[in-house]
Parts: structure tokens; C-alpha cells; sequence
């Protein structure tokens, strides 16, 4: 219907938020309305079939050990189940196991078809049956099925319809009366035998008397019997009818479900640690009733249970009550304060909201609102939630309004009387009512903005459509007189201002992410008692500064949840305990007398799954009753209920398994091993696979576990849900397995620890290291007599090479000395050569110079002699151009550079190649700098001023990239 509506009202904020509708309406309820009510509920139930245990689909009898584990009697044998998985054991001539029992040694006794023993632990913790049938004499071993297994002070009494048998420890017996005894019941301090044709019996020791008057309990079979007020019993036939047995005197026990019972057939009954009674029928489920005989609750079929047929009843530690079915395995958590009221419970629908008038609770869902009166009998009544006349469709909000019950759905605005819806508005889509305006008016939300509603002659009409503001109004809370907060999933926060008589708006504000909230999305607004409202937002609750007309943090509330958390829905009680749920959590803020909070969480994990993720609702009814909504119906919360958590919360190690050509089980996981040593193992083993489990009903799909190998790993695992851990290739040495787990709660358990000790490989083993030791030895003998005969054949030896040696050495010292003496002489020599050839390169440089000169110089007379003659200026003119010429003329410098070289070893060459962007007139520089002239010198050489030579180097330097701290010229000397 939503996803319908959202095609024609864009208006509406249904799918763009995931908001609360609030139905808190504790103010109101009127204080004569009783203190305790009850409605149909369903206990949260875990249920196993064949699938999970792997067994026959009937299982007679459950039983429990001292650890917690929990044992059943299947059809296919015997059914154990550690909280993590289940095991099968079967049962010598593969029987059907009937019964089974375990005592405080954790040893457990088997009944089945026309077979008797029990099962214990071998010396490796694996699970073995031993049959007493061969005991037994042989004309007593017909025993067909054995029904009920009981000890009794020593003895462990075996139950048929063809009679009883005692085991006392050493000895099998089959007890011979006068009387055919089938069941035996042992109740507080006695013990109880039932017969057909007699009636009840208690044993005094030896056999089994008769109680006088039990003749009334005559051909019906007694099915249980439990203790009862003031040392009393009741005792429960298969046909229906119980009996209350007080003082010697035999009454029945009239109860308002005596005709259920007989037409249901009572197949087990115990008595629950709260005092209350659960009958397992045969056609009609699990009955639990008080003390006085009310019922509490039916489960069956359909109902909480996937079975009619109850052949068994166990209750764990944990008050948990396990249901052994006709098919499968039930386990009812009578003990917590969660339960459901769905389908099961004849509510259709997804949960919106819930509250109580005049002694009626009612349920709004998605199909519509539905009622059920105080105290049903869920017995005659099993679809006991009805509807509504008139309410069919999605309900939006139900609250008490004055003395009127008002109904908000998508058709309008309806009155509630009773089991009728009559409307008094038709337009489209009502969220939600307010009645802080007074004078018999009250305002409502709507797809369209807000209407007013006043009462006049016992009907609500149409005051006034406040026209002035058309968004859609789910989700509001007043402030004060006149000021409303109304908040939109996705556009913000509107405050409107109403006028003194709040029949006009006045102003209308609008807040979002320019008034200090993080956005304008996913905003909720809640009332939390004392005028106090809360606005969360998409992260972070934050309250209303008037007088800043901002919003700010809230550091009281935020304080308890994450910085990133989204709050969806909140709800106050009473006491001012805030129940909330968010995007991460979901819980309660548990007020203290000293006005901080306590928070809740960890009980609600199991929970949130079942939660609905559309306009998110809480409703608190009272300290006993408080309301979720949920995908099916709504989760019911009793916040008085305690969870037992006083219990031992322990981890045991199920397994230890080591991978070789053949997997070997080193440990079952039962009972203690034979030895205290460590338990050894070969090398010869590729993995060591451990497996384990906590029997903690609560939550078992939430329990983490945390491992860790000593000797292997240095530190615990982080937490996980594995319940196995498997290590490959370890070495030898001394090791610890060490594991522990967590509930819901963050208890830790007490912790499971293995010791074992890997043993090295035969050729890493002390046997092999002694042979090592001794073939070394040996070794070590022969060598060192070797060695001395070598030694002495060798000494003889190098005294004739010693001799010979040195008369060798003698003669190669001779020869050295000849060649040293020649070498020595070829290197004077070569260097007398290098040094002409210098002076003789250097010599050639020095002639070549002043052959130039001379040269010019005489060039020079001749053009003098000529201008003598003359006497011509222009010839003068001209001498100083011939002058000037020769000092800039390059002619020579070619064969300067040639002898350069031969000198300096091809500087020129080597520095032009290197840097080709060098001039002629930089080069020049270069080689006068290698010859490390001054700059005077240079000046003269190159005709130009001294000055002109420092720049000249400093262009130099920068071209060939040399640092200030560098000197030019022996830059220039180190040059290669």
C-alpha cells in the first residue's frame, strides 16, 4: 500500500525517511486500569529437524549433563548437542533409543527397544556403549521398550510395560512382584511406581508398596507426577484427568482445562524452576500453567512449535525448556523477556504501534487494528487477536486521547469503540494526533500539513485545514503553549509558531544544516517526559537553543551512543528509562537515582534482526510491557524479567583431530584423558584440526570464541564465530591449546585448555642423535689414525721437498735479482726519455712562439722602411692594422693547440668535446689557465684589460657549471 501510495502523493516522506511513530500515551492511562493483564505471546523458540541432528524424526527423552550438554533419545540412537553442533551415537544392535538419563558422573544411561546400558567415555574422551542386557539373567532379558530411566539413591531403575530392572553399579536384577509396575517416578525424596491394575506404589527400601486409596488412579496410565504446594503431588494421567495427592488422600484437581486435557492426551508433565507446570500433550502441544492452574500460555502447531505431538520434556540451566517432537526438536526460551506476537498469534502484518484502552490491548499493523480483550484463554481461542470492524488497511498510529481512542490510517481519522473503527475523516492519510491544544480540539498530522478536530456532541469534525503549511506531517512534538516542532525526513526541521487560541499558524521556521545540524535529512524529533525534546538527526541527538534559535549537541543523551550512529526510534516509561534503536544498536538507557543513565544493549542483539526497517516504532505500555515493531506482528519486552545469568559459562574442546595417511582422533571430547602427561604425537602429521563449543543457549548464534596455540602463537586470536581451528607442519616441542568464548552479553567464559607434546622425527630423535654421536666418534678415530700415518709419510716426505725447495728458491733469487737490476735500469731510462721528450715538446712550443714573432716583427721593419720612403699616413694606418692583426691573428693557434696538446694530453680537444658551447676566445682562456698564467698575462696575451679578463672567467665558470667555492685554475690543472 505504501509503495501504491507513492505514485500519486509526492508529498509524503514514506519511503525518503525511517522515522518513529510514537504511541506513548503513559500520561493518559487511567490509574484504575489493573496492574497486570496478559495477552497472547509467543516465547522465542530455536527448532532442529533431521536435517540438523542428522537422526530419526521422534525423539522420546531428554536429559542433560553436569556441563550442560543436552542428550535425546532419537530413533536413531542417542542425539547429543553441545550448542554448536549435534553428534549421533549408536546403540549396540543399532535399536531405537526410548529413554535416557545422565547422572551427576556425567555417565549416560540408554533405554531402548529390548536393550539397557549406558555410555561413557574411553580413555581417548570418545562416547562408548556398554549393554548391562547380558547382566541380566536370561528369562528376564524380554524387556521390549524401555520408557523412563531414574536414579534413586544408588540405583539406576530401568522402565517397561513388562516390568522394572535395577542396576546398582555391579549388578543387573529384575524386580518380581505381585503387581505389574510399569513407570517409575522419583519425586523430591521418594520414589513412585505406577500400575494399571493397582494404582501408585512408593518404594520403602526393598520393593514397591501400595499407597493406600491410589485405586482411583486405576486402569489410566500415570504419565508424571510432580511435587506439589506443601509436600503435596499432582499427579497427571494419560487421559486427561490429574489428581492432587495431599495427606493420604486423593482428589482431583479441577481445572478450567480439564476437557482440553482429556481430548489431548498428556504425554509428559514437569514441574519449571518458577514454580509453573508444563504438559506435553499428544494432539494439542505444550500447555504451561501457575500454580493455581491458569494458563499461561499454549504453544503448538502452528504456534510456536513446528509439532502438535510432545513426546518430551527437559528443562535446561538456562530455564530453557526442550521439547522433544513426534518430528524434531524444540527449544522454548521461557525464561526471556522476549517474545512475538505474530501470525502464530493470529496478528497479520507488520507492527506500527500498540497501546491499551479500557482493558483492551490493540495492535495496529499493516493489515489493519486489531483487539484483544483482558485475560484470553488461548486454550478455546487460538487465532484470539481480531479486527477491527471498519480499520482494515495500513494503521499508522492508535492513541489514547482523553477518554477517546483515535485511530490514524491511511483512509483518514477513525474513532475507536470497542471492536469498531467509525471515521470522521476521509481524506487520504492521517499520521498522527496531538492533543495539547485544549478545549476538546486536537490536532492531527496528516499527508497534507495539519488539521484540527473538535468534539462536539461526542463527534470530531473539521475546525479547521491549516492551509498555510501543506508538507507532510508525521512526525511532531510540541514545545511549550503553542510552539510545534515538526520534522521531515527529507527536508528538515519546521517550527511553527500557533497564535494564542491555536486555531491560525502564525510563523513557520524552517532549520536544517544553517542552524547547526549536520544535514536536512533523516531528522526525528522526540518527546522524552518534562517538556524535554530530542532531535536526532542523520548522526548525532541534539536540543533547541532559543535563544541562539539554533541547534545544538546534546551532551547528556549523545553521550551514549556512537558519534556515526542514526537514531530511528525512541520511547520513554515512567521511570524515565529511554528504550531506543538506531542503525547499530538497539536497547535501553536504564535511568539511576542519580539522574545518568545505565545502557542496555547486548540482550537486544538476538532481536533486531526481527525489527521492521519502515517507520521504526517503540511503544511502552507499562514497566512490564514494552513493544517493537517488527517485519512479522511486533517483539514483546518485559523489562522485569532478569535473564539467569548466574550459571557457569564454560567452553569445552569437542575434538582434536590429527591429518596423517589416516585421520586420527586423538580426543572425543568427553570426559577427562587417562593420563596427566601431555598426549603425545609424531611428527608424521600434515595438520592438528581442534574443535570446540560453549553450551550457552542464549544467543548461540552469537557466541564468539578466542584461541590460542602456546608455544605457537604469541597472543589470543581476535574474537570470532569459528568454532574450529586447524594448524599445519608443527614442530616438535611442548604445546598448549588454549580457547575461551563470549555470550551476548561480553561474559567470558571459563577457559578449555590441551596440552600435547609433538615429537621429533626418528632422525631428529635422541636414539638417532646417539647414533649420530657414536658414528662420529668412530669417524673421528679412524680419521685421526689416517691422519697420523699421513702424517708421518707426508713429514718424510716435505723434508725431501724442503731441501729441494730451497736449493730452487736460491736459484729463482739469483735469477730476480738479475731481472730487478735490468728492470730497474729500463725505468731510469724510460723516464730519462719522458723527461727530453717534455723538454723537447716544450723547447718546440718556445721556437714556434718566437719564430712567430720574429716573423712579425720583420713584417713590421719592412712596412716601416716602405713608409719612410713614402711618408704616407695612410701606410702608418696601415702598419698599425698589421700590428693589430698579428695580436688578434689565429694563424698559429692551430699549431699552438697541436704542441698544446701533445703537452697537457689533449686538454683542448677533451674540453671542446665536453663543452661545445665554449668560444675560441674561452678556450684560449682555458689553456692560459692550464698553464696557470696571471691575469695580467692573460690580458696581454688575449688584448684585452685585466678587467675584461675577470669577467671572461666569470662567464667561464658559469658555462662550465663550477661552483664559487671551486678555484678556475685548478679546476683547470685537474681537468682530463
Amino acid at each position: 500500500m505504501l509503495q501504491k501510495y507513492s505514485l500519486f502523493k509526492s508529498k509524503t516522506s514514506i519511503h525518503y525517511s525511517h522515522l518513529l511513530v510514537i504511541g506513548l500515551f503513559l500520561g493518559n492511562i487511567a490509574i484504575s486500569q489493573p496492574d497486570h493483564y496478559r495477552f497472547s505471546k509467543i516465547p522465542l523458540t530455536n527448532t532442529y529437524n533431521t536435517d540438523d541432528y542428522q537422526g530419526g524424526i521422534q525423539n522420546w527423552d531428554i536429559s542433560r549433563d553436569s556441563r550442560g550438554f543436552i542428550y535425546v533419545a532419537n530413533n536413531f540412537g542417542l542425539l547429543e548437542y553441545d550448542g554448536n553442533s549435534w553428534r549421533r551415537y549408536l546403540i549396540e544392535n543399532n535399536t531405537r533409543a526410548r529413554s535416557v538419563f545422565v547422572d551427576a558422573d556425567n555417565r549416560i544411561y540408554i533405554g531402548g527397544q529390548n536393550q539397557i546400558g549406558y555410555f561413557e567415555a574411553d580413555a581417548k574422551g570418545n562416547l562408548v556403549f556398554e549393554s548391562l542386557l547380558g547382566l541380566l539373567d536370561e528369562h528376564d532379558r524380554n524387556l521390549e521398550d524401555i520408557w523412563k530411566i531414574v536414579k534413586y539413591e544408588s540405583n539406576i531403575f530401568f522402565c517397561s510395560y513388562l516390568g522394572l530392572v535395577v542396576y546398582d553399579g555391579k549388578t543387573v536384577r529384575k524386580l518380581h512382584h505381585e503387581v505389574d509396575y510399569d513407570l517409575v517416578f522419583q519425586v523430591a525424596n521418594g520414589l513412585y511406581a505406577s500400575s494399571l491394575s493397582s494404582g501408585l506404589a512408593k518404594w520403602n527400601g526393598k520393593s514397591f508398596s501400595i499407597i493406600p486409596g491410589s485405586h482411583v488412579l486405576q486402569d489410566h496410565e500415570i504419565t508424571a507426577i510432580v511435587p506439589y504446594q506443601n509436600n503435596s503431588l499432582l499427579i497427571f494421567q494419560k487421559n486427561g484427568t490429574v489428581y492432587h495427592y495431599r495427606d493420604g488422600i486423593f482428589r482431583r484437581w479441577n481445572l478450567p482445562i480439564t476437557d482440553f486435557l482429556s481430548n489431548s492426551l498428556i504425554n509428559k508433565a514437569i514441574l519449571l524452576e518458577n514454580s509453573n507446570i508444563a504438559i506435553g500433550t499428544q494432539n494439542n502441544g505444550i500447555v504451561i500453567l501457575s500454580q493455581n492452574g491458569d494458563v499461561i500460555n499454549h504453544l503448538t502447531k502452528g504456534k510456536g512449535l513446528t509439532n502438535r505431538t510432545v513426546l518430551a520434556l527437559h528443562e535446561d540451566q538456562f530455564n530453557n525448556l526442550w521439547v522433544g517432537l513426534n518430528n524434531g526438536i524444540c527449544m522454548v526460551e521461557l525464561a526471556s523477556p522476549f517474545s512475538v506476537i505474530n501470525e502464530q498469534s493470529g496478528l497479520p502484518g507488520t507492527g506500527y504501534c500498540a497501546t491499551l484502552h479500557d482493558n483492551k490491548l490493540y495492535l495496529g499493523t499493516s493489515n489493519g487494528l486489531f483487539y484483544q480483550g483482558a485475560n484470553p484463554n488461548p486454550i478455546t481461542e487460538l487465532a484470539d487477536y481480531q479486527l477491527v470492524k471498519n480499520s482494515g488497511g495500513q494503521v499508522y498510529n492508535v492513541q489514547h486521547i482523553n477518554t477517546d481512542l483515535l485511530l490514524a490510517h491511511h483512509a483518514g481519522a477513525f474513532l475507536v469503540e470497542d471492536d469498531l473503527a467509525t471515521q470522521f475523516y476521509d481524506h487520504t492519510g492521517t499520521w498522527k494526533f496531538e492533543n495539547s491544544i485544549g478545549d476538546n480540539r486536537i490536532l492531527a498530522g496528516t499527508y497534507d500539513g495539519f488539521v484540527i478536530f473538535k468534539k462536539v456532541d461526542g463527534q470530531y469534525q473539521v475546525e479547521n485545514e491549516l492551509e498555510e503549511f501543506s508538507e507532510s506531517s508525521r512526525v511532531f512534538e510540541f514545545a511549550g503553549d503553542s510552539i510545534l516542532f515538526m520534522t521531515h525526513g527529507y527536508k528538515g526541521i519546521f517550527k511553527i509558531d500557533f497564535n494564542k487560541e491555536k486555531d491560525r499558524i502564525r510563523n513557520i521556521s524552517f532549520y536544517g544544516k544553517n542552524k547547526g545540524l549536520p544535514s536536512n535529512i533523516l531528522i526525528n524529533v522526540f518527546g522524552l517526559g518534562g517538556n524535554k525534546l530530542v532531535f536526532p538527526a542523520e548522526t548525532g541527538i541534539y536540543n533547541y537553543d532559543a535563544q541562539q534559535d539554533t541547534f545544538v549537541s546534546d551532551p547528556e543523551m549523545g553521550q551514549y551512543f556512537p558519534k556515526e550512529a542514526h537514531i530511528t526510534a525512541m520511547a520513554h516509561d515512567l521511570s524515565g528509562n529511554v528504550f531506543f534503536l538506531n542503525d547499530m544498536e538497539l536497547g535501553y538507557l536504564e535511568r539511576t537515582q542519580y539522574g545518568s543513565y545505565i545502557k542496555h544493549t547486548a540482550a537486544f542483539t538476538k532481536i533486531k534482526p526481527l525489527l521492521s526497517d519502515d517507520l521504526e516504532n517503540i511503544h511502552v505500555i507499562d514497566h512490564q510491557n514494552v513493544f517493537f515493531g517488527a517485519k512479522e506482528g511486533f517483539v514483546h519486552f518485559n523489562p522485569s524479567m532478569k535473564y539467569l545469568r548466574d550459571q557457569p559459562f564454560r567452553t569445552f574442546i569437542r575434538s582434536i583431530e590429527a591429518t596423517t595417511d589416516e585421520d586420527r582422533m586423538i580426543y572425543g571430547g568427553t570426559g577427562q584423558l587417562a593420563s596427566d602427561e601431555p598426549v603425545s604425537l609424531s611428527a608424521y602429521f600434515s595438520s592438528l584440526k581442534f574443535r570446540f563449543a560453549s553450551p550457552y543457549y542464549d544467543g548461540q548464534d552469537q557466541i564468539l570464541f578466542q584461541y590460542q596455540l602456546e608455544n605457537f602463537e604469541k597472543d589470543w586470536s581476535e574474537w570470532n564465530t569459528a568454532t574450529e581451528k586447524e594448524y599445519t607442519n608443527l614442530s616438535e616441542g611442548l604445546y598448549t591449546f588454549r580457547v575461551r568464548a563470549k555470550n551476548v552479553f561480553g561474559d567470558i567464559s571459563e577457559e578449555a585448555s590441551f596440552q600435547l607434546k609433538v615429537y621429533p622425527p626418528w632422525y631428529r630423535s635422541k636414539l638417532a642423535y646417539g647414533f649420530y654421536g657414536l658414528g662420529l666418534l668412530v669417524v673421528f678415530g679412524a680419521s685421526m689414525l689416517v691422519l697420523s700415518m699421513r702424517h708421518s709419510y707426508e713429514k718424510k716426505k716435505l723434508t725431501l721437498r724442503q731441501k729441494r725447495e730451497l736449493l730452487r728458491k736460491e736459484n729463482e733469487i739469483v735469477e730476480v735479482s738479475k731481472k730487478s737490476e735490468e728492470q730497474i735500469s729500463k725505468l731510469r731510462n724510460d723516464k730519462l726519455r719522458s723527461e727530453i721528450d717534455h723538454k723537447n715538446r716544450e723547447l718546440a712550443t718556445t721556437t714556434m712562439h718566437l719564430i712567430n714573432k720574429n716573423e712579425f716583427m720583420l713584417q713590421i721593419r719592412n712596412a716601416i722602411k716602405e713608409t719612410s720612403k713614402s711618408g704616407s699616413k695612410d701606410n702608418f694606418k696601415k702598419i698599425i692594422r698589421d700590428i693589430d692583426r698579428n695580436l688578434s691573428e689565429d694563424e698559429g693557434w692551430e699549431q699552438f693547440t697541436k704542441h698544446f696538446d701533445q703537452v697537457h694530453g689533449d686538454f683542448l680537444s677533451n674540453i671542446k668535446k665536453d663543452n661545445p658551447t665554449l668560444t675560441p676566445q674561452e678556450i684560449k682562456l682555458c689553456a692560459y689557465l692550464r698553464m696557470n698564467m696571471s691575469s695580467k698575462e692573460i690580458a696581454n696575451l688575449l688584448n684585452i684589460s685585466v678587467r675584461g679578463v675577470e669577467i671572461s672567467r666569470y662567464r667561464l665558470r658559469k658555462k662550465l657549471d663550477i661552483s664559487r667555492d671551486t678555484n678556475l685554475v685548478d679546476y683547470m690543472l685537474e681537468y682530463s
